[in-house]
C-alpha cells in the first residue's frame, strides 16, 4: 500500500486556478522537512507518485537523491549546491508531463490553435456567446475544451 501525503481530493477537486505556495511537511531520507509548492504542483506529484505506484515522500526522496548525484557529478557537495528541492521538483513534474505528451494529446487539449492559454488556469471566461474555445478562431474544439485540472487528470 502506498502511503499518501494526506486525504487525497477527487480528481474533480483538482486545483485549476493559480494559488498561493502551500507548506507540506515531507519525508527525506527519514528526516522531516517543509516544501512549498503551489497547490497545481502538489496535485500533479500526488498524480505522478500514483501513476508510479509509490508515496510523496519516497518519490521526493528519490528527487533528492539523483539531485545530489548531479551535484556530487559536478564537484559541489550536497550541503553547497544552490539547487533548491523544491526547484527540483518542478523540474521533475515539468519534464515528467512532457516527456508524456503527445503531438495528439496536445491536440485534443487545444494547443497549437493560436492561444498558448487554452485549458491552464490563465484561459480567457467565455463570452455569453462564444464557444470558450478558440473563439474567433474559426475552429471547434468540442471535446477539447476542458480546464487544466481535467487534462491533468487524463495524463
Amino acid at each position: 500500500m502506498v502511503a499518501k501525503r494526506g486525504p487525497k481530493k477527487s480528481s474533480q477537486q483538482t486545483s485549476t486556478e493559480v494559488a498561493p505556495l502551500k507548506s507540506q511537511n515531507i519525508m527525506i531520507g527519514g528526516h522531516r522537512t517543509s516544501m512549498r509548492l503551489e497547490p497545481s504542483m502538489w496535485d500533479a506529484l500526488e498524480d505522478i507518485a500514483r501513476r508510479e505506484g509509490v508515496s510523496v515522500n519516497d518519490l521526493c526522496s528519490r528527487i533528492k537523491v539523483r539531485l545530489d548525484e548531479q551535484a556530487r557529478r559536478r564537484g559541489i557537495g550536497p550541503e553547497d549546491n544552490n539547487v533548491t528541492l523544491t526547484s527540483a521538483v518542478r523540474v521533475f513534474i515539468a519534464a515528467y508531463y512532457r516527456r508524456a505528451s503527445t503531438d495528439e494529446g496536445h491536440s485534443r487539449a487545444g494547443h497549437g490553435f493560436g492561444d498558448p492559454f487554452a485549458g491552464t488556469p490563465f484561459e480567457e471566461p467565455s463570452d455569453c456567446g462564444n464557444d470558450s474555445a478558440g473563439a474567433g478562431s474559426g475552429r471547434d474544439f468540442g471535446a477539447a475544451s476542458f480546464t487544466y485540472g481535467a487534462l491533468s487528470s487524463e495524463l
